[in-house]
Formats: structure tokens, C-alpha cells, sequence
């Protein structure tokens, strides 16, 4: 922003319009490494990859072009794994928690794991607070090659300001028309651009979108209004998930195992296909030319020769179980360097429970470092939140806090699992015990009902202890009674013995 500023504010340095800057940051986008990254790594989650450049140089040759939606599983594998089962929200404040939960409702949640799923798939992934035409906050899943961040610091942690470029399909009388829209968010609003060939400018160049105002005119827009108060955020409205601290995706470090299965594949599939095309070799042929001698074989299943004529055949030598080893050792590497679990491995059915841990390590590792990153994301979101909880009445929360417990999907044995809560129990609390517990979705739900019951069975108890016909004292004489016969009988045994 304040590179930005100076070039706004400085007339004797041939100053640009914003416009001019926006224009600018996007095309500068557009041709960066991280932009092709991302594009590239869209395509392999849709199951398109480089075999589909591939070609023969022989007409009437096979030319199989085989994809296997190995990235797809691989992204969804982690997003599954992380947020696939209900996530909890732990804060030593009710009313609080009561107020989160009414945010993070289903809709929310699904596009947290859209989120995360998101940060795998391109790198980065981006979340947007807004309020809804009924004055509610929502949030809105901003596609990665759609937004660039103007970072404040090197190591990419805070935001000055962001722009968002997005294309619109219109119709001008019959004929389908493109016009790309530009948002610049800042502190201090929002400032809208767009372009089409219409206009008159330059490829790809911006200009004020009048819809918004001019540039003779204050036409920054505040970031929301409710009723008919604007608003705008202490910081940019945006909040974002990193898979790593590079920002590159999975697919940048999977994609030359992948590209080599998908080509082997459909180089075998292409022998495979071929090798009833044999190649014939002919002595002494008794008929006049190749077309009788294909009739022949074709319709009688033999063909004319001389005395010491005959046929013979070359055809393609292929070994599958080379191919097929080949391919499995490179299904391994793709396992093993993505930190993921094959779960086709037919040794994983019998692993007992400290191998499936094993087996699981690294996918758990990545996801729980995921799950850190995603923490951070919550803690970006906490400050709109609580914004929204003061503008709408329900208390101001900004001196609280709150935590996110993911219940990550690892296979457990359950009976293992419920035998060392129930034998924790009295050595750590007994919501840490029920967050752990494989059958308890919601803890505070748990937690009420754990309560109802013991207030129900207190109640039953007092009535059959302290009613009229069998008062206190009665229950204490019969307890007596009953330890005095324990005695006796004791004292029979030992004198028998």
C-alpha cells in the first residue's frame, strides 16, 4: 500500500491511476510461475494431464490416452481425513460457544472443508466475510487463481489490501459477451473496476466501473452496511489457508509419478490393442496378392502355398508383470511422497493396530500441520466475527477465546479407544475424555445429557431412600443389620475351617 500510495500521490514520477495499477498486478499474475502452478494443478484434480498432449506418428496405431483421478483422490483423502467428521468448538465461555456454533453452522462447516480441500488443491485458499441480504455474516469461497494478495511482510502474513478478478458472461443482443470485473479491497473499502472489448482500452486494461461512480467522484464503497449504517473493517476482509509455507500445492510434487503412470498405461494399452495386428511373413505364396492371401485367411482359416511355401507371423514381445511391478512401485512413491495411505494395499486389511498407526503417520503428520494452519484461519475470522456479535446485539466478545478440536478420521480399534478413556477417567477431565471418544459427536450435547441422567437417577434414588415407609433412619438400622450377618457368617466359615 504504500508503494501503491506513493505512485498515487507523487506527480513528478509520471503517476498512475489505480485502475492503471490494477491492470498492471493482474496481468503480472496471470504471467507468474504461481499462477500456471495453479492452473496446472485444477486440471490434474479434474483428472486432465499431460497424456493428453500424447500422439503416433503411424496412422491406424492405437492411441490411448488413459487418466487415472490419482491427484483427485489424493486431495480428498486429506480433506476427508481432517474434516470429513464433525469439528468441535472449545471456549471456557458459554454464551460464547452458544453464538459460534449459530455461525458455524452446516453451511459454514462445508465450506471449511471446501477450504482445506482448496489449500491442498492449489496451494493457498481464501475465505471472504459478508453479510447477507438479511443482515447475516456468511462467508464466501474466493477460487485461488481469482485473487492476488498484496502482502505487507516477506513472510506473508498480514495483508495490506488484495485484488479479486472475476469474468462475467453477458448477452448484447444475440451474441455472448466476456467482461472481467476487478475488485480492490483495502482497509478503507472497495474500489470497482472492469473491462471489456468494448470499451476502448487497451487488452486487458481496466477502467472505473461506473456502476460504482467515477473517477471525478468518491466512489470507494464501504466493506457492508447494515440497515443504513456502512461499515468498514479494521482489516481486509479476507482470511486464507496455506498448505505449506511455500504456498504450492500437492500436485507440484506428485505430478512426474503421475504423468509417467498415466503414460505407461496407455503406452500398454496401445500394444495391447495393436498386438492381433500381426505382422506376416510369406514364403512361396500360392495366390496372386495380399488381399486374396487376408480373404483366404479370413474366410476359410487357411490359405494356398507351394511345396515348400509357409506362413509366419511377428508379433509384439510384452512382459505385463514387468509393467505391471513397474507400475506398482511407482503407485508406492506417489503414497509415499505425497504423505498419504494406499488403501488398496492388501497388506493394510490384516495391519494390526500400531501398524495402521504406522501406516497412517505421515498423512497424519500433513494433516495435523494442516489443522495448525487452519487454527490460524479461525483465530483471522474471530475478529469479523466478533464484529458481527457487537452490531447485532449479542455481546461483545473480542476478550474471549476460542479453540478448534478436529476429530481427524483415523482407523482405531474402538474397543481400545473406550477402555483407556474409561480408565482416564478421574486423571485428566472428562470433556478432554469425551472429545476422544469415537461415539461422541458433540460434547457439550454429551455433556448436557451426562447431567439429565444423573439428576434423573439422583431422583429416583431419593424417592425409594427418603420416603415415608423406609425413612433415613430405617436405611441405617438395615445397613447395620446387614454388615453385623456379614460378620457372622465370616466368623462361620473361619470356625468351620
Amino acid at each position: 500500500m504504500d508503494r501503491i500510495n506513493m505512485i498515487l500521490n507523487d506527480p513528478e514520477k509520471a503517476p498512475m491511476t489505480l485502475a492503471q495499477i490494477v491492470s498492471e498486478e493482474i496481468r503480472e499474475f496471470k504471467r507468474s510461475p504461481q499462477y500456471s502452478i495453479m492452473l496446472e494443478a485444477e486440471a490434474y484434480y479434474r483428472n486432465r494431464s499431460s497424456v493428453q498432449t500424447k500422439t503416433v506418428d503411424v496412422a491406424n496405431r492405437s492411441n490411448a490416452k488413459i487418466e487415472r483421478p490419482i491427484l483427485k483422490k489424493l486431495v480428498d483423502q486429506k480433506a476427508n481425513y481432517l474434516l470429513s467428521k464433525p469439528w468441535t468448538v472449545d471456549t471456557e465461555n458459554e454464551a460464547y460457544g452458544e453464538a459460534l456454533n449459530k455461525v458455524f453452522d452446516q453451511t459454514f462447516r462445508r465450506k471449511i472443508k471446501s477450504l482445506g480441500k482448496g489449500a491442498v488443491k492449489s496451494g493457498i485458499a481464501w475465505i471472504q466475510p459478508y453479510f447477507d441480504d438479511d443482515g447475516k455474516l456468511a462467508f464466501m469461497r474466493i477460487p485461488s487463481p481469482e485473487l492476488i494478495p498484496l502482502w505487507r511482510d516477506s513472510e506473508r502474513t498480514k495483508l495490506d489490501a488484495f485484488i479479486r478478478f472475476y469474468d462475467q458472461v453477458i448477452y448484447i443482443g444475440i451474441r455472448k459477451h466476456v467482461i472481467t470485473h476487478a475488485e480492490f479491497w483495502w482497509t478503507g473499502g472497495v474500489k470497482y473496476f472492469k473491462t471489456d472489448a468494448f470499451a476502448g482500452t487497451g487488452a486487458g486494461d481496466f477502467y472505473v466501473d461506473k456502476d460504482h461512480g467515477t473517477e471525478e467522484t468518491d466512489w470507494t464503497e464501504p466493506h457492508f452496511t447494515v440497515g443504513n449504517t456502512a461499515y468498514n473493517w479494521s482489516e481486509v476482509p479476507i482470511a486464507w489457508l496455506k498448505y505449506n509455507e511455500e504456498e504450492l500445492p500437492l500436485c507440484y510434487f506428485v505430478k512426474d509419478l503421475i504423468d509417467d503412470i498415466n503414460w505407461q498405461n496407455s503406452v500398454t494399452a496401445d500394444v495391447l490393442r495393436d498386438v492381433a495386428k500381426f505382422i506376416y511373413i510369406l514364403k512361396n505364396y500360392g495366390g496372386t496378392d495380399l488381399a486374396e492371401f487376408l480373404k483366404d485367411l479370413k474366410e476359410h482359416m487357411a490359405i494356398k502355398v507351394t511345396s515348400d511355401g509357409g506362413v509366419d507371423k511377428l508379433q509384439a514381445d510384452l512382459n505385463i508383470d514387468a509393467v505391471m511391478a513397474f507400475l506398482d512401485n511407482e503407485r508406492r512413491d506417489i503414497y509415499d511422497y505425497a504423505s498419504a495411505v494406499d488403501t488398496k494395499d492388501p497388506d493394510l486389511g490384516n495391519a494390526s493396530g500400531t501398524a495402521i498407526n504406522f501406516r497412517y503417520m505421515d498423512l497424519d503428520a500433513d494433516c495435523d500441520s494442516l489443522g495448525t494452519e487452519l487454527k490460524d484461519t479461525f483465530h483471522r475470522l474471530k475478529l469479523f466475527i466478533d464484529v458481527y456479535f457487537q452490531i447485532t446485539g449479542q455481546g461483545d466478545f473480542t476478550g474471549e477465546d476460542f479453540d478448534i478440536v478436529f476429530n481427524m478420521d483415523l482407523p482405531v480399534n474402538e474397543t481400545d479407544v473406550i477402555n483407556n478413556a474409561r480408565t482416564s477417567d478421574g486423571l485428566i477431565s472428562k470433556r478432554t475424555i469425551l472429545q476422544n471418544h469415537p461415539w461422541v459427536t458433540d460434547v457439550d450435547e454429551e455433556l448436557d445429557q451426562i447431567d439429565k441422567e444423573k439428576k434423573a437417577a439422583m431422583e429416583d434414588f431419593g424417592e425409594g431412600l427418603f420416603n415415608d415407609s423406609l425413612g433415613a433412619n430405617n436405611a441405617a438400622q438395615t445397613a447395620q443389620e446387614g454388615q453385623e450377618g456379614d460378620a457372622g457368617k465370616a466368623g462361620g466359615v473361619n470356625g468351620e475351617e
